[in-house]
């Protein structure tokens, strides 16, 4: 019986969710899921942009890629919400080191003569563009961390 309530508790909770909140998360699990598929239609730009220290640009596109759709698709429901908001908020901290990376090392991404996209360190002009992109993720995360919070936090926004 006890059960049955939590359940019922649990609906009710989902029920208050605004409508504004939900518009928000299939645009936000939107990008998420756009910015995935890109690590598979087009993995020579995601490859380049990992630092040199890490063992496999492959494998990290590839989890990378895997992990931005699968989250971004769990972010859309209100009931998987929560949980891959944390799932997401985890990996913008895991890839924020290609970001750094790119700043220090002055990564550009180009096109060789044969027709695939190369990294390029100490490319000159790219240092102002690496750091003005280094506090977008500090935005996706704050937008990302608004539905990683408890629901009942989340009715005094309504």
């Amino acid at each position: 019986m006890l059960g049955k309530t939590k359940i019922i508790e649990k609906i009710r909770t989902l029920g208050k969710t605004p409508w504004w909140r939900t518009i928000e998360t299939i645009l936000i699990g939107g990008a998420f899921i756009a910015v995935g598929i890109n690590h598979f239609t087009d993995p020579d730009f995601f490859e380049a942009i990992v630092p040199r220290w890490f063992w496999s640009p492959s494998f990290a596109n590839q989890v990378s890629g895997a992990l931005e759709i699968g989250l971004g698709a769990a972010l859309i429901p209100v009931w998987t919400r929560r949980y891959a908001a944390w799932g997401l908020l985890i990996l913008l901290v895991l890839v924020y080191p290609a970001n750094i990376d790119m700043l220090i090392n002055e990564v550009d991404v180009m096109t060789n003569e044969l027709g695939e996209t190369v990294r390029v360190e100490d490319a000159s002009g790219v240092f102002l563009r690496n750091l003005i992109r280094l506090p977008f993720q500090f935005v996706f995360a704050l937008l990302v961390w608004r539905h990683a919070r408890k629901p009942s936090n989340l009715s005094k926004e309504s």
